[in-house]
């Protein structure tokens, strides 16, 4: 988790070098292994690193020199998973590092706006383009990696968090109605309205094109290519099933520093360490969180069954009243926005365990519920074969 930030002024001249730095400042918290800026013209760019991958030359901005002469620098927060890959599909290209976060670069210096397409990983990532005099930002089509921008006052300016923005006297912390009345209805905000009025989202898959201090083009990329409806078997739906899950588990521990995962024993994390535990020689280091004095069902006596019988390492992590008051003011801190998910409060804290006994990296069985239909919202949307297909009116 890196935090990445930057200013484009509308009438050319230098971004103010105290904003830059206060948008630094708080963003701090997610990358305390370093700090970089590039500052030319009306661009000002800024990213505190948090070092994953490429731990000695990896650190941002990353500048680089594209085929037609045409020079580009880029900062960037996430992953890309198939790094390597496309590494060896560019071939002959002069990379400067071994970093990830390089290869998006040199595939924008190659097919500018399309680069994205490319690209499989978690990524909320600017590219100031010199050449062009143009600022470009892009985030993953899931929008796993957050990205808020201001278009207010003289500037264009864009960052991590929202607060950062604010505490940088970019924007206000006003209250923006429509994202409160989505927030009581939903239990979450959505879109591109924030929960703070003038700032925005960009949307999960899509880039920016900023000129001039201002949005002047969008493109968008859908979450999940349309592959269509295919009949396959059983046998060969489960073959294929595990092929896929050891891919992505495999591309997800492409890592230079230690990585664990969150366990809680269902069908979901239990699938994901016995990959990780195939896939690794070591023990893997999984993270497990009960609850005491409370009727929350505790999970840690099956989790810790599953875990011995995979041969992790397990960690049991509990989680009390006491532990709800005490945290609860640095997880509304640590929120970019809010959500009405109880689960934040006990993975704030198996986080920070984790982190404490090394572990930089977690990967954890997010997802599986809405790709395998598991809450009783998708079973009830089958429902229709109950009254033979037909319609109801």
């Amino acid at each position: 988790m890196c935090g990445i930030a930057g200013i484009m002024t509308r009438d050319g001249s230098a971004p103010p070098a105290e904003a830059l730095d206060a948008l630094a400042d708080a963003l701090g918290h997610r990358g305390p292994d370093g700090r970089g800026r590039h500052v030319d013209g009306d661009v000002g760019l800024v990213q505190t690193r948090l070092a994953i991958i490429d731990l000695e030359t990896g650190d941002q901005p990353i500048a680089a020199t594209g085929p037609d002469g045409g020079d580009a620098v880029l900062v960037a927060n996430g992953e890309i998973y198939n790094y390597v890959e496309v590494r060896l599909d560019l071939g002959r290209v002069p990379f400067k590092t071994r970093s990830d976060c390089e290869v998006p670069l040199q595939l924008y210096l190659r097919e500018e706006l399309a680069f994205t397409e490319q690209l499989r990983g978690m990524y909320a990532i600017a590219i100031h383009d010199r050449a062009r005099g143009r600022l470009v930002l892009a985030r993953d089509p899931f929008g796993i990696k957050p990205l808020y921008f201001t278009q207010s006052g003289a500037a264009f300016a864009f960052a991590s968090e929202p607060q950062a923005l604010i505490h940088a006297g970019l924007a206000t912390a006003r209250l923006n109605p429509q994202a409160r009345d989505e927030m009581l209805q939903m239990q979450f905000s959505c879109g591109r309205e924030t929960p703070f009025a003038g700032i925005e989202r960009v949307l999960p898959g899509e880039t920016l094109i900023v000129e001039k201090g201002r949005v002047i083009g969008r493109n968008r990329l859908p979450a999940l290519p349309d592959g269509g409806s295919k009949a396959v078997g059983r046998a060969d739906a489960l073959m294929r099933l595990d092929d896929l899950l050891d891919d992505a588990v495999g591309v997800h521990q492409r890592s230079d520093v230690p990585y664990g995962m969150f366990f809680s024993g269902g069908i979901d994390s239990t699938a994901l360490l016995a990959m990780m535990s195939r896939l690794n020689e070591r023990p893997v280091q999984a993270f497990t969180a009960g609850f005491s004095g409370t009727d929350v069902h505790d999970e840690r006596t099956h989790a810790r069954e599953v875990a011995t019988h995979l041969g992790a390492d397990h960690h049991e992590v509990e989680f009390g009243a006491e532990d709800f008051w005490d945290l609860l003011p640095e997880i509304a801190a640590a929120m970019d926005d809010p959500a009405a998910d109880y689960a934040v409060l006990p993975s704030y804290k198996l986080a920070r365990t984790a982190r404490a006994a090394g572990i930089k990296v977690i990967l954890s069985g997010e997802g599986g519920d809405e790709v395998f239909a598991g809450y009783g919202r998708y079973r009830r949307a089958t429902r229709w074969r109950i009254l033979g297909g037909r319609p109801m009116r």
